[in-house]
């Protein structure tokens, strides 16, 4: 397994746009082979990117309501998008349970087993 951690964004519907569809922002989706959410009202993913963006805008009044200081810096960039990919050969031999572990191991490692999150397996590249 390969990780790779792509720049942070500002745009959860650009994310979305980008991973839950084929290139080039298409209207269609047959580069998805499957997706789940962790730590979202909703497994439908497009409703769970849109949580995500609502989660994001509003973290001073929901911190505010959950009794957590507002403090610490503050960035714009609050869409975190990495990857997992596995060599062709381990490709075909891989489960989506194997998968799911992989990526929920990757966010305990990153500190983030706790945040919203969408995983997103795409079926396009040998990889």
């Amino acid at each position: 397994m390969v990780p790779k951690l792509h720049a942070k964004g500002r745009s959860f519907k650009g994310a979305a746009a980008y991973l839950l569809h084929d290139k080039d922002r298409a209207a269609t989706a047959e580069r998805v082979a499957w997706v789940e959410t962790r730590n979202l009202a909703s497994d439908d993913p497009e409703t769970a990117w849109r949580i995500m963006a609502a989660t994001s805008m509003n973290q001073d009044r929901l911190k505010a309501q959950a009794g957590i200081k507002n403090t610490g810096r503050k960035s714009p960039d609050h869409v975190l998008h990495f990857s997992l990919a596995w060599h062709p050969d381990e490709k075909e031999t891989l489960s989506q349970d194997e998968m799911r572990r992989a990526a929920l191991g990757a966010l305990r490692a990153l500190g983030a087993a706790d945040r919203q999150a969408l995983f997103i397996a795409h079926s396009d590249e040998r990889h």
